[in-house]
């Protein structure tokens, strides 16, 4: 069934190679499914995506194996010791064990004990082979340190890094919160410019932010809605978490990005728990303003609380860990108003805008609490995590125009209910291991304008008198306000998920089920876009509001139902792969994944995985790989599309009178008017009354005779004085004004003007309104390809381990990123740009807007990681990243400049003759007249360095140890500046839909074509702990964050034209160096 606008398809974009990438899929899932069948029969690990492996060899002095051998493993995650012997090849493997510090205990008859104690991080397999001495049963025992684990992993190709406990809490964490060490990893773009819940703000290996996939003890944390992690968790919380950047396994799914794993802490046989205050103060803080006066650093005050506490509830049987937090914040956020380049104007804005300017502020809760059981063969866990958020009056200052009246307040409220189990069936020295999840999450949330009283998102068109007789003003006009009004969403998501994995032989075999149920109700935001035309003074002595003429142009519903969002999805995710051991050395890493959504039915979205780790030598890895990586259709693409569940909108543009006919020095009334309602239009005059205008004779310049400003001022009940020249005349106060009820004083309006009662209502913001533009369909639709975004990606590298404490890597990375999703105009004629905006039927009357998988892009890397653990009283950490991205989209929910996709028609220009038939032209506006029967596919003219990537990242943290428990950590990261375009001096309109951009497009210049200055900061972290008593420490630190002061730009000057700043220059900054004083016990 067809559920949206019908719309021309176009299947000719890279048919070609679409149907050779189909065929390649085939040919692999062949391939795929043979090696599963000829090879899951008769060891390696299995991966339990929130549990490790340990295996290995035990063998004597001289190099025999030995049979029998007991190993147990013994640590604070375990509620009990697991115990397993070694098979007749000295084999041994223990599996399902949760990351932790564990003592492993090897003894055989004969034999002295050998004991190791291993730190094990998530989602790994350690090789740990055993060397046993000749002794008595009780003999001596040799000891093997953490620092002994081999760092290489041999049987992977998947590339990250994980971020161990240490990392966590003591490298210095902005705003605490752990996802800040994202930064940690190779191949993360940083991009603090951006809002930090938007597709830039942390994109990896050239993908977005919104693609990457986030797990909590293997949960669901994804907001499926718009993209991006959902709850957000306490730092004394987190465990640890591993970021897989690509080359992952099948079993994990629904992200084209990364995969960031996250565990949480759980409790043990002993209680131990932390609390923590942390505070931050202007005092501690330095002012890096652009604006010359503002020497002192902005207001800013913070506090952290915490506490944390876990432990047992039946001693090696039940255990709990609970921790909670609140985060208040009061922040004054800097910012540098535009210049117009007219001082008047400047003023007025700073007037209009500096009684917004207050400190955000914002204030947080999140509480957690996890049970975990032992019972025989089964580990369950129960937990539940909540968090609530109000933020006032905030706005990310990634542009220049981000004033004071643009900013929101939202609130937010997450709900995470988790239930697993984990249980080793069968044999314990190779079990089948089962594990079964669910969970509920609960998500409303809702935002809202800070300010509704600066109006809608405005563009102000500055007069200097009434009598100007211009259209759009004599003075440089200046935008504010905020566009977007209320709304809320209510987001409900059910999960169950299901794997069993096994060892046959040399293969590791695991597969398993997703499901994951959304629900999501609310309300959809109306797009309020003004145009208000006012003089100076008016402007001054009226506000926003009621200064002059303005309309007000609403996408919206026309009912409160209308608005409404319902939107339903159910997703599978079917999954097997294979760790097969071809040699002690060689391990192929297959898997093979299909991906299904209801709401968005397509059946073709198979995962084929392919790598391959070969040890070249014990200290040398050489891995590789080659997969299918699907993201997902967002759901929330579907939210302005009825037919789906989402609001059904409409464009409204009435035009608003709020002091009567007073206040409209634009002629724009008096033209548009003139063709919307003849004979005689309604001609409002800027400056003169009815009788001046009677005794003058003066006419309308447009035709139709002039009306008087103040005609409506004498609509008034008998008796009644009339209403005082230039009053505000709105819903409020018209009846104390005229005597009139609101609906007497619009029928008698309207008859005074010679128009039918219902002409003049009262509308937008309770302005005296008419109809200008009727009611018009604003059609969204989804393209029923429903190709799903996805990325075929490749990568190839070598591992080195340089004595036991440090290793090297060099990886080079290639993606080609198809079907990315934005939107386009999909009935756009292409003779729009020649003979006038006009659209393909059915639906001619205007544009559709769909959303589809119309863009593409490449990265291509070469990332070089550094990394030595903890030992010697420090550890260092470095990476290199040398990238090359490139794509045609403007981003998720923006037009492209160009949005034909197809074959060109022969279209001719009527003023001068030309034709595209023979060849190409440009016409005298610039706009470029491909050839006809040619293939163009438009957003191409967009094609330019990614928003997702920059060319170079440099990170380096580390963390040293020196006598008497001081500690000193930092984290100094440099990247180049993020690409941004020139403005062109002339707007373009290259597809002639009306609507223009600002890109230059032209020579030396293009989307993306320039780079911002580079952004550079330093964090670092001073710490000094005491000890009271045996069990209870507690240290002091002292954090810095942009240590430096640097003014890392969060916006820059586009227009080339501009003399301050000038081109390329700094127009808005990143906060400056600030402080944050904490106090940590632990007991």
């Amino acid at each position: 069934m067809n559920r949206t606008v019908p719309i021309p398809t176009y299947n000719l974009r890279r048919a070609s190679g679409q149907a050779k990438l189909r065929g390649c899929y085939s040919s692999l899932i062949v391939l795929f499914l043979t090696l599963f069948m000829f090879h899951v029969l008769p060891s390696g690990a299995v991966a339990q995506t929130t549990t490790s492996t340990i295996e290995g060899t035990v063998a004597d002095a001289n190099g025999a194996v030995i049979a029998g051998a007991e190993i147990k493993a013994m640590g604070t995650t375990l509620a009990s010791e697991r115990s397993v012997t070694s098979d007749s090849e000295g084999f041994y493997r223990l599996t399902a064990l949760p990351a932790g510090t564990y003592t492993l205990a090897v003894s055989g008859t004969g034999f002295a004990t050998s004991t190791s104690n291993l730190e094990l991080t998530l989602n790994r397999v350690v090789t740990l082979n055993i060397q046993l001495q000749v002794g008595s049963i009780v003999g001596g025992v040799t000891s093997v340190t953490v620092d002994a684990l081999p760092l290489l992993e041999p049987n992977t190709s998947s590339t990250g890094l994980t971020v161990t406990p240490q990392q966590i809490q003591d490298l210095p964490v902005n705003g605490r919160d752990y996802l800040d060490l994202l930064q940690l990893v190779p191949g993360v773009a940083i991009n603090r410019q951006a809002n930090a819940e938007s597709d830039n703000s942390t994109p990896v290996l050239g993908e977005r932010s919104g693609n990457n996939n986030y797990l909590i003890d293997g949960q669901p944390n994804k907001d499926t809605v718009n993209g991006g992690p959902a709850a957000q968790f306490n730092q004394e919380t987190i465990a640890e978490f591993q970021v897989l950047t690509t080359g992952y396994k099948a079993e994990f799914g629904q992200a084209s990005g990364a995969i960031i794993n996250v565990i949480t802490k759980s409790g043990g046989n002993e209680f131990h728990g932390v609390g923590s205050l942390f505070h931050r103060n202007d005092a501690f803080d330095s002012s890096n303003s652009l604006d010359s006066t503002k020497t002192d650093a902005p207001t800013l005050r913070r506090f952290d609380y915490s506490l944390a506490l876990g432990g047992p509830v039946i001693k090696d049987k039940v255990f709990f860990f609970a921790s909670a937090e609140r985060i208040t914040e009061r922040r004054q956020l800097d910012f540098k108003f535009p210049s117009t380049g007219n001082s008047l104007v400047d003023q007025l804005l700073r007037d209009q805008e500096s009684r917004f300017d207050n400190p955000s502020r914002s204030f947080e809760t999140r509480g957690f609490l996890k049970f975990s059981e032992q019972f025989g063969r089964h580990q369950l866990t129960q937990e539940v995590n909540y968090t609530n958020r109000v933020v006032r009056e905030f706005l990310p200052l990634s542009a220049s125009g981000s004033l004071p009246s643009t900013r929101n307040d939202s609130g937010a409220r997450n709900l995470l209910l988790g239930f697993g189990d984990t249980v080793l069936l069968g044999e314990q020295s190779n079990p089948w291991v089962v594990t079964l999840r669910a969970a509920y999450r609960g998500e409303p949330s809702d935002s809202r304008p800070s300010h509704p009283d600066a109006g809608a998102g405005t563009r102000f068109n500055v007069f200097s008198s009434n009598t100007t007789g211009t259209f759009f003003g004599d003075l440089p006009g200046v935008n504010f306000g905020n566009a977007v009004t209320a709304s809320n969403l209510d987001q409900k998501y059910t999960s169950v998920s299901a794997y069993v994995a096994k060892l046959f032989g040399n293969h590791d075999v695991k597969f398993g089920w997703n499901f994951l149920r959304t629900r999501v109700d609310g309300v959809s935001a109306q797009i309020l876009t003004n145009q208000l035309f006012a003089t100076v003074n008016d402007f001054a002595t009226f506000g926003p509001i009621n200064s002059g003429f303005f309309t007000v142009t609403t996408a919206g519903g026309l009912t409160p139902e209308a608005n409404e969002i319902h939107l339903r999805n159910n997703y599978q995710g079917l999954f097997v792969q294979d760790d097969w051991k071809l040699r002690n050395n060689l391990t192929l890493n297959l898997g093979l994944r299909w991906d299904y959504d209801s709401e968005f039915v397509t059946k073709r979205n198979f995962s084929p995985r392919l790598g391959v780790a070969w040890a070249v030598t014990p200290k040398t890895v050489v891995r590789g790989h080659f997969g299918v990586f699907y993201d997902q259709f967002r759901l929330g693409l579907a939210s302005n599309i009825p037919s789906f569940g989402g609001a059904d909108r409409r464009v409204v543009q009435p035009f608003s009178y709020p002091r009567g006919f007073y206040g409209v020095p634009t002629l724009v009334v008096a033209l548009v008017n003139s063709s919307l309602f003849p004979p005689n239009g309604l001609c409002v005059s800027p400056s003169m009354t009815d009788a001046q205008i009677t005794a003058i004779g003066a006419t309308c310049p447009f035709g139709g005779p002039f009306v008087g400003i103040d005609r409506l001022n004498r609509v008034v009940a008998p008796g009644q004085a009339p209403i005082p020249a230039n009053a505000v005349i709105n819903l409020s106060n018209v009846q104390a004004l005229s005597g009139l009820t609101p609906e007497q004083y619009a029928a008698q309006a309207s008859a005074a003007v010679g128009r039918p009662a219902g002409f003049f209502f009262f509308g937008p913001f309770g302005a005296l309104t008419h109809a200008a533009v009727p009611p018009q369909l604003l059609p969204t639709s989804i393209d029923e390809s429903f190709e799903t975004p996805h990325t075929l990606g490749f990568s190839a590298g070598v591992q080195r381990e340089i004595g036991q404490d440090l290793v090297v890597e060099a990886d080079y990375y290639h993606r080609k990123i198809r079907n990315l999703l934005g939107l386009r105009q999909t009935n756009l004629r292409f003779q729009s740009r020649v003979t006038g905006r006009s659209f393909d039927p059915p639906f001619t009357a205007g544009p559709i807007s769909t959303f589809g998988p119309f863009y593409e892009g490449r990265y291509d890397a070469l990332i070089l990681n550094f990394n030595k653990r903890f030992s010697r009283r420090f550890l260092l950490g470095a990476n290199y990243t040398f990238a090359h991205a490139i794509d045609n989209q403007l981003g998720i929910g923006a037009l492209p400049s160009d949005s034909f996709v197809g074959t060109v028609p022969e279209v001719t220009e009527a003023s001068t003759g030309r034709t595209n038939i023979n060849g190409s032209f440009t016409r005298a506006n610039g706009t470029f007249v491909a050839q006809a029967g040619t293939f163009l596919n438009g957003p191409d003219l967009d094609k330019g360095p990614s928003d997702l990537a920059v060319d170079h990242i440099f990170q380096v943290n580390g963390l040293v140890e020196f006598p008497w428990q001081i500690q000193v950590s930092s984290i100094f990261r440099a990247q180049s500046g993020f690409h941004f375009s020139r403005s062109a001096a002339v707007a373009e309109d290259p597809d002639g839909n009306g609507t223009f951009n600002t890109i230059d497009h032209g020579p030396s210049a293009g989307r993306n074509f320039f780079t911002a200055p580079p952004f550079v900061n330093l964090d670092m972290r001073f710490a000094k702990a005491f000890d009271i008593g045996e069990r209870v420490k507690v240290q002091v630190l002292f954090e810095f964050f942009n240590l430096l002061n640097r003014q890392n730009p969060a916006a820059v000057e586009a227009s080339q034209t501009s003399l301050a700043p000038f081109f390329g220059e700094r127009t808005q900054v990143l906060p400056g160096r600030e402080g944050q004083i904490g106090f940590r016990i632990q007991f």
